[in-house]
């Protein structure tokens, strides 16, 4: 056997019987990756931001008018105009009133307001149409 010959073997027998040592530790789970642990994962806390200034809202916001307050849906959670700047709150009060439901009476309170030649009634940043009859159809303003 020539020094070549034997250099080559025990190069070749080198790399070969050192190759496990450097496999992926997470290779241990090849046959069942979805194997349960036994300790238990931390539950990540939700940070709500509690004010937005006006105009740093996400580019994502949904703004909505509610009983005549304007809210922003940012992530599920809602956000109430006060001045410059968006605060939060648990949740807006419910509509009274949606867009196209008729009503025999108005509201106590409401004002007559003239828009583009239309007479239209307001209440608490509802805005109603007469359609005739005595009778009155809820619109967006």
């Amino acid at each position: 056997m020539t020094y070549k010959s034997l250099f080559s073997t025990l190069i070749i027998c080198t790399v070969l019987g050192t190759s496990p040592v450097f496999a992926d530790p997470w290779h241990k789970f090849i046959d069942k990756p979805w194997k349960e642990h036994k300790h238990k994962h931390k539950k990540k806390e939700v940070h709500v931001v509690h004010h937005y200034p006006k105009h740093r809202l996400p580019k994502d916001a949904i703004l909505l008018a509610i009983a005549g307050v304007t809210y922003a849906l940012i992530d599920g959670h809602y956000y109430q105009q006060r001045k410059e700047k968006y605060v939060f709150v648990e949740k807006p009060p419910k509509r009274r009133y949606r867009p196209g439901k008729v009503i025999r009476q108005l509201p106590e309170g409401a004002t007559a307001v003239n828009k583009r030649g239309q007479q239209y009634f307001v209440s608490r940043g509802n805005w109603f149409l007469s359609i005739g009859n005595g009778k009155y159809v809820v619109v967006e303003p």
